[in-house]
């Protein structure tokens, strides 16, 4: 049986908005409700629904209490890299709340958040590599990355073409001799027995109730136990559509409606 699900979507429990354009609106990340989430994924032709907030996992396990049998938990987790603080997100899947309160304390160091998600085998995809979240992203932070992590975006929704297909080439023409070098210039052991081979999960990214389902992982899975297995075991792929600028205006118009509406009527 072919699975699909959108694995990276924002419901109003993310919090803040992190843009700063938003910010100056005190805009939150997204207004979307769960439930609705759910709804449209269904409609969409999604097999399974989770949610994967910033740094908060009370949706998801509130909608996964709701509808068990279609519904796994999901976090997007902001982690940093201990010697500058260059942060990057990280999907984690399939996590329960003693997970999700370790995760949090050790986001700060992103070896020992790896360490975790090695050791208990859980199932994550790192979001949007290519995407700055501060002015410290370098060559070096996605270099170790490789060594780091199995499975990438290869589809992100929220992302132009050019900047999926840059990377997910990139992820391609990885070599055993090119692991190799990595692994002697920076002395990070990779995740796996064969690293230069990448897994890739796609997902919307929406915040704004437009693109639920658009873009998705597919797998072959009989459940979401064996779904989420297949993605840790890089046996899944991305699909779906990229995101256009037209895209991204409407995003952005959508929270900011949103916002404006619920503002107090002055005057």
């Amino acid at each position: 049986m072919i699975i699909h699900a959108d694995l990276h979507v924002h419901s109003k429990y993310s919090g803040n908005a992190s843009d700063w354009y938003l910010q100056l609106a005190h805009s939150l990340d997204s207004y979307s409700e769960p439930e609705d989430i759910f709804v449209q994924a269904l409609k969409s032709g999604q097999t399974y629904v989770t949610l994967t907030d910033h740094d908060q996992i009370e949706g998801a396990l509130r909608l996964q209490e709701r509808y068990p049998e279609r519904v796994f938990s999901g976090v997007e987790f902001t982690v940093y890299f201990p010697e500058d603080h260059c942060k990057v997100h990280i999907l984690v899947y399939g996590l329960n709340m003693q997970d999700y309160e370790e995760l949090m304390r050790l986001r700060q160091d992103i070896y020992q958040f790896r360490g975790y998600l090695q050791q208990h085998q859980l199932t994550y995809s790192v979001a949007h590599a290519l995407m700055a979240l501060d002015r410290k992203l370098s060559r070096v932070h996605l270099e170790k990355l490789v060594l780091l992590f199995d499975v990438f975006e290869g589809i992100n929704g929220s992302q132009l073409k050019i900047q999926n297909q840059t990377w997910v080439n990139y992820l391609h023409g990885l070599t055993p001799n090119r692991i190799d070098d990595l692994y002697h210039h920076y002395r990070i052991e990779p995740i796996s027995m064969d690293p230069w081979r990448k897994g890739f999960t796609g997902g919307s990214d929406d915040h704004a109730g437009l693109f639920i389902g658009r873009t998705y992982t597919e797998a072959k899975a009989a459940s979401i136990t064996e779904y989420l297995e297949a993605i840790r075991n890089k046996r899944s792929t991305a699909g779906g559509e990229h995101s256009t600028f037209r895209d991204l205006s409407s995003s952005i118009l959508k929270v900011g409606f949103e916002t404006a509406r619920r503002q107090p009527i002055r005057g």
